[in-house]
């Protein structure tokens, strides 16, 4: 219920329920933070944590709509789509590759559809725009696109609209917030759909050598990063499997079982990445 990565999801859905539901923006995010704080209490877990980050989150959205409406920054845009789920099979159906898309916008302008996505941004933001170029999100879903709409349809590139994970004080320095854009061509398009098979296959490999019962330590090592520690829900059991601890226990006291496809709205399937 907190930490980076929770405060980021809060923000991230009290945006889509805005833009897509048209529910007010601070109550949508005061509404998640209810039942989070609601599932803390019945657990009698301490909320401290969660009332710290609940503040900072309504104070990053507070200051977001005053930013959007200073800037005119949707006022540019045409909202085509909110929250679009579009898959792809492949390696001859064994995987189904997903994408959940937050916004397809059309911009006014020119007419340029694009995808737009939003991020929290604990560090700088020239750190990301440095590498939004690079990022995978938006190739994935423009390769995704490419294979179901027609050529007038198609979007060039994608928007990262992205929000500081900061009070706003009077020391913190802005910006807060900003917008960048990034376009692919075909022939990157064309690189990434090589790029996506060789990750692909990887992965079946490793899958396939665990269910045949091959060792863990080998086939799917520990990559570790400064990123570990606010990314990833296992931060703290993970090195278990190392040191002789219960490691098995510990993941059956500290989580419950699920699905991991909920999170796109379907029923699991067969190789789905």
């Amino acid at each position: 219920m907190t930490g980076a990565l929770a405060l980021g999801s809060r923000v991230h859905e009290a945006l889509d329920m805005y833009y897509g539901k048209g529910i007010p923006l601070l109550d949508a995010h005061a509404e998640l933070v209810v039942k989070d704080k609601l599932i803390l209490e019945e657990s009698f877990r301490d909320t401290y944590d969660l009332d710290s980050e609940a503040e900072l989150g309504r104070i990053m959205l507070e200051g977001y709509l005053q930013w959007v409406d200073e800037n005119g920054i949707d006022a540019e845009l045409e909202m085509i789509s909110t929250e679009e789920i579009i898959e792809m099979p492949l390696l001859n159906g064994e995987v189904i590759l997903q994408g959940k898309i937050d916004m397809r916008v059309r911009r006014k302008a020119d007419g340029v559809r694009m995808f737009r996505d939003f991020k929290t941004v604990g560090g700088s933001f020239t750190d990301f725009s440095a590498m939004a170029h690079m990022n995978e999100q938006i190739l994935t879903y423009m390769m995704l696109e490419t294979a179901q709409n027609k050529e007038g349809e198609r979007s060039e590139g994608g928007i990262f609209t992205m929000l500081k994970k900061v009070k706003r004080s009077a020391n913190a320095k802005p910006p807060f917030y900003e917008q960048i854009e990034v376009r692919h061509n075909v022939f990157a398009l064309r690189s990434f759909w090589q790029r996506i098979h060789g990750v692909l296959t990887n992965m079946m490999g490793a899958r396939k050598a665990l269910d045949e019962g091959g060792d863990h330590r080998f086939i799917a090592y520990p990559s570790p990063s400064r990123d570990c520690k606010w990314k990833c829900s296992f931060f703290s059991i993970c090195p278990m499997f190392d040191d002789g601890s219960a490691a098995e226990a510990a993941l059956e006291d500290a989580f419950q079982p699920s699905d991991p496809y909920a999170y796109y709205g379907v029923e699991e399937k067969k190789g789905n990445a």
